[in-house]
């Protein structure tokens, strides 16, 4: 299910999206990312690796106002993690937030979290399975659906905590109750739209986008009072999958692992799949370090380490205050008896085949795409994961596969530009050359080595006034305007030559380009003489015709007064030719 919306105008091609992806279900063409849903596994990590605001979550707050506003029952389950998003002294505080932005009831997750927590330890009690993996992260569910379906028999069958409430809230608030879940948990919203449970989960808000909401609102938790929870949970319910007691199981040699983060999941799955592990009961949460790490928590500056003290410190209050409530020998289970008894639901779960078949290349297209990449040799194989894949070899499978292109690898358009510029830099007729704020020069290339008359390294690093004037090159640095078609005669060089020099303000250099036009000012005085010699000749030739006519006035009057007319347009020809050179 598509939830995350990408703008163009905000894209600046750094493919940190694909970098982040685990599964690498991003491609970048002309500027736009396209995520395909059959690869995705719903993390969120491209979200949150985006700091340019390029990728942005579908807002849904609009139809969550339209049904506060309707005559509709809007319930909120709320996930436990609350508290290390938002730093609150007690969750009544949010309680009385949620309920000030329109919300009528407002339970915790945990009382889902219960009744799968139960189901969890009859699971085990009864399975027969050598491993067994829970199924309460929807984004790991993505993950082996696709990406290791084999081990879809490990997954337990069971609803996570949200669903479990989302049916529980279904049945004590009406059919037509509009569910709302707010959590840490991007992936919460493609599992409220699986087939399997669309309609269930109205809508799922981040804590991101109820932070947002808040702020709108000018809603301050830390200024309100706090209003009761219209129904809590457990301490087992508010940490499953990672409280489950497999004491009550029975199965005490199964050995509980926590997980966290794709890549850890990832190895563990692979030696599941080798069959080089058994007897394992495996958490497995795709957010590095957890679900208070999640993909929908605030983007701010707080820390893993104080998110995690602030749930910590509000689970221990939270168990203490349970603990003072319990009568004595009284068990954990008769906690709620003040409440009235929960409705059963059925927490049954589809464990779906979307295994993703991944296209196989021969070793002869691969290495012709790494060839194309400039990558003939395994030394240039940097596997940098610059363009955001890990090696270049998975980088060129995708270049087959069609999902990325040549131009993402860094290193190989660096190369190219580089080449590019020392070609123009190198075999460029203009002399280019480099000088500093300190007016030393930096580069110097073949033609300015011609021209002045001096070898690179000769210059290099030293002051500009060594080989011609720095007057106005100085100028150029105090005014920060560029100089452009400025003629000058070098004459120790013997040469006349159009001056350029830029002011590179990023860099902080200028940069000279001099085009030597010594032949063409050779060749335009050549041809003022010549010229001036044919008006010289026009006159002498005028002059002694009018010497020649007097003579002959009476014979050749009109032939004499032609000539002149022709011998003077000739004139006025060459004069016109020379003021327009000039």
């Amino acid at each position: 299910m598509k939830f995350i919306n990408h703008s163009m105008d905000k894209c600046n091609n750094c493919y940190k999206c694909i970098r982040a992806c685990p599964p690498k279900a991003i491609s970048i063409f002309d500027s736009h990312a396209r995520i395909d849903q059959d690869r995705c596994i719903s993390c969120g990590e491209c979200y949150v690796a985006c700091e340019q605001g390029a990728l942005h979550i579908k807002n849904v707050i609009d139809h969550v106002k339209e049904a506060i506003a309707s005559p509709q029952k809007v319930v909120v389950s709320l996930s436990p993690a609350f508290s290390s998003a938002f730093g609150v002294e007690n969750g009544e505080q949010m309680v009385e937030a949620l309920k000030k932005l329109g919300f009528d009831v407002v339970e915790e997750e945990a009382v889902g979290g219960d009744v799968v927590a139960k189901a969890y330890e009859d699971y085990l009690g009864s399975s027969g399975k050598k491993n067994i993996i829970a199924s309460t992260c929807p984004s790991t569910n993505y993950l082996i659906e696709k990406y290791h379906s084999s081990l879809r028999q490990y997954m337990i069958p069971i609803v996570s905590p949200m669903i479990a409430h989302g049916r529980i809230l279904r049945k004590k608030y009406g059919a037509d109750s509009y569910i709302v879940y707010v959590g840490p948990c991007l992936a919460k919203k493609a599992e409220a739209r699986e087939m399997q449970h669309r309609g269930l989960v109205k809508a799922v808000l981040t804590f991101v986008e109820l932070e947002d909401w808040l702020k709108e609102e000018g809603i301050e938790l830390e200024s309100l009072e706090g209003m009761a929870f219209d129904a809590v949970g457990t301490h087992k319910g508010r940490c499953i999958p990672f409280c489950i007691d497999m004491e009550i199981s029975k199965k005490k040699n199964f050995e509980k692992n926590v997980i966290a983060g794709v890549d850890n999941s990832e190895e563990i799955l692979r030696s599941l799949e080798n069959d080089e592990l058994e007897g394992l009961f495996l958490g497995i949460a795709s957010c590095d370090r957890g679900c208070i790490n999640g993909t929908g928590m605030p983007k701010d500056d707080t820390s893993y380490y104080v998110r995690r003290k602030r749930m910590t410190d509000y689970n221990r209050k939270i168990k203490a205050l349970e603990e003072e409530q319990k009568q004595e020998q009284q068990k954990e289970k008769d906690l709620n008896e003040n409440q009235d008894p929960l409705p059963e639901v059925d927490l049954s779960k589809i464990i779906y085949d979307q295994k993703v078949e991944l296209e196989k290349y021969s070793a002869e297209e691969i290495n012709e795409t790494l060839m194309v990449m400039g990558k003939s040799r395994k030394e240039d194989q940097l596997n940098c994961n610059a363009c955001g894949y890990g090696t270049c070899h998975a980088k060129a499978e995708s270049v087959l596969r069609g999902t990325s292109h040549v131009n993402m690898c860094l290193p190989f358009m660096r190369a190219k530009a580089e080449s590019l510029k020392n070609v123009i830099f190198d075999n460029s007729p203009n002399a280019i050359f480099m000088v500093g704020p300190d007016l030393k020069v930096k580069e110097f290339n073949p033609s300015s080595e011609r021209i002045f008359q001096i070898r690179a390294e000769a210059i290099k690093d030293r002051d500009i006034s060594t080989i011609i004037p720095s007057d106005l090159f100085e100028e150029v640095l105090e005014t920060r305007v560029n100089l452009i078609g400025r003629q000058v005669e070098y004459h120790q060089y013997g040469v006349i030559l159009i001056v350029n020099i830029l002011y590179l303000s990023k860099e902080g250099i200028l940069m000279a380009i001099m085009t030597d036009v010594t032949s063409a000012e050779k060749n335009k005085k050549e041809l003022i003489r010549v010229r001036e010699n044919t008006l010289n000749v026009a006159q002498d030739v005028i002059d002694k015709q009018m010497r020649v006519a007097q003579e002959i006035a009476s014979l050749l009057g009109e032939t004499t007064a032609e000539t002149k007319v022709t011998l003077t347009k000739l004139q006025n020809l060459v004069v016109g030719d020379r003021g327009e050179e000039r």
